[in-house]
């Protein structure tokens, strides 16, 4: 639990004081033991639990999809015991084999003098072929259903998912689907205290923010605004970049957070913000080659070495906020110094000042899970989605964060393409329970949807880079109602006259 935070001064604090517990039977999975933790496992246990734990999901499933197919198909239980010509359903992992697809072994015998190709941004080919496999065996998918799934908008089979496939096996020995099945949303996570458990995603946005616009079409209804609670939602702060608009945007983000920036209207949405989740990307990545430019800079003038400092920036950043009440919580995400494997470690609180400093300052893994007044959250950097991304021939990153739902799978794709930890007898990236919300950082624009029945709806928010777009997301606890405000600054701000000569007085 997290300590409690000093009342500001001047009067008692009117922030919102909802439950909050990191749900530590969830994230307990996510954090690794320093002591023990290992990279000699072999990447083939992960398959293989994953498998284990979500075949009788997807058998029950399917089993109920087609109890009603004539000639009642029967499920085999190994691929190996497929019989030509009958009808049956077999459940497994899916393999793509992708011919664009990055290949280790393929690098490493390249010629030393050759140049590595520039990184794709999608491994998706009319060539590839999809595959089938359990311990047994595997066997390649094919027929117009297969095909239908590649192409459909926001569709697609990517690497890692388990499924089951209807069909049967022709004379050439693949598998024709007519139908596919997989393990479909899970329960909700139940969470005893908080507020009530509606998720109709209703409410009305204010002049200064951008309606929720979900794919469900839901309505709004902002009776009682001031009343609701809110979580602010923020990635890609990106704090310590060259461009001085970044640095700016974060400093309107403080002001209006604290209750020191906008008008009244804009001090009173400010006070009713509970918590502040930072998923991913707070610390800019260094730019290759800068260090060198400084330091021969250095070479030639008095001024520091580093003038910026991003910790310290951050440091200065986080305290501002908890001095106001407003408990943070802060996730690595791919620009952050915590490994580039899943699950990334939490940040050392120590990074950003001493314990005093840091009360109410929560330090979390990539992927983490919360709960903050009832409602369970979902968060993660947003490196899952990105490599997912990369498989399927669709633009919408929405519903492919709706498809690890259905998957019940946050990263399906590790370790095939996304660096994850070895686990040798686990899989943590199964999604057992279904957040009340989904958070997916730095991805390039803000989209929100609600999936799931009208009762036991599920809030998926995509967050853009702060830092580039200015866009803080809000939800609501009560509601799970979700709005933008975006912080905006000109961008005559920052410019530099890098030569006075340049400069002519009229």
């Amino acid at each position: 639990m997290a300590e409690p935070l000093p009342e500001p001064a001047g009067g008692r604090s009117m922030r919102p004081n909802p439950s909050y517990s990191t749900l530590q039977e969830l994230s307990k999975p996510f954090i690794l033991d320093s002591n023990h933790r290992s990279y000699k496992h072999q990447y083939a246990n992960i398959y293989f639990v994953r498998l284990v734990e979500l075949r009788p999901i997807v058998e029950e499933k399917a089993n109920e999809r087609w109890k009603s197919v004539r000639g009642k198909p029967p499920l085999l239980p190994r691929i190996l015991n497929l019989t030509r010509s009958q009808l049956c359903y077999i459940v497994g992992t899916v393999y793509l084999d992708m011919p664009l697809k990055p290949n280790v072994l393929e690098d490493m015998a390249r010629d030393q003098w050759l140049a590595p190709p520039a990184p794709r941004t999608k491994f998706f080919s009319a060539q590839d072929a999809v595959h089938l496999e359990d311990e047994s065996g595997r066997v390649r998918l094919v027929g117009e259903r297969i095909r239908r799934e590649r192409d459909r908008q926001g569709g697609g089979l990517v690497t890692g998912v388990i499924m089951a496939a209807l069909g049967m096996e022709t004379s050439s020995g693949d598998f024709e689907v007519i139908d596919l099945c997989f393990a479909g949303l899970p329960d909700k996570l139940d969470v005893q205290a908080g507020p009530s458990s509606k998720a109709n995603g209703k409410g009305k946005g204010k002049a200064n923010s951008d309606e929720d616009v979900d794919m469900t079409g839901n309505g709004a209804d902002g009776d009682g605004s001031d009343e609701k609670t809110w979580v602010a939602l923020v990635s890609g702060l990106s704090v310590g970049a060259q461009e001085a608009p970044a640095d700016l945007k974060c400093e309107l983000l403080v002001e209006w957070l604290t209750g020191e920036g906008g008008g009244i209207s804009d001090q009173l949405e400010g006070g009713r913000i509970a918590r502040l989740i930072l998923a991913g990307n707070s610390l800019t990545t260094p730019v290759r080659g800068e260090d060198d430019k400084k330091i021969k800079r250095f070479n030639n003038s008095n001024k520091p070495l580093f003038p910026n400092h991003p910790t310290k920036t951050l440091s200065t950043l986080l305290e501002d906020l908890l001095s106001s009440s407003l408990p943070i919580n802060i996730i690595p995400g791919p620009s952050d110094p915590a490994g580039a494997t899943l699950p990334q470690q939490a940040l050392p609180k120590v990074m950003f000042g001493t314990k005093d400093k840091t009360v109410g300052l929560e330090s979390g893994t990539n992927p983490s899970w919360l709960e903050i007044g009832g409602r369970s959250f979902l968060n993660n950097g947003g490196q899952t989605l990105d490599d997912i991304f990369k498989y399927l021939p669709s633009d919408s990153r929405l519903a492919m964060a709706r498809r690890t739902l259905e998957w019940r799978h946050i990263a399906p794709t590790a370790p095939d393409t996304l660096w994850i930890y070895p686990f040798p007898d686990a899989d943590p990236f199964i999604i057992k329970h279904r957040p009340d919300v989904y958070v997916i950082g730095n991805q390039p624009e803000f989209e929100t949807a609600l999936v799931g029945d009208s009762d036991t709806q599920t809030r998926i928010i995509l967050l853009p880079s702060f830092a580039q777009t200015g866009v803080l997301a809000l939800v609501c606890l009560e509601t799970l109602e979700c709005k933008t405000i975006n912080f905006e600054v000109p961008t005559w701000i920052g410019d530099e006259v890098k030569n006075e000569e340049d400069v002519k007085m009229e």
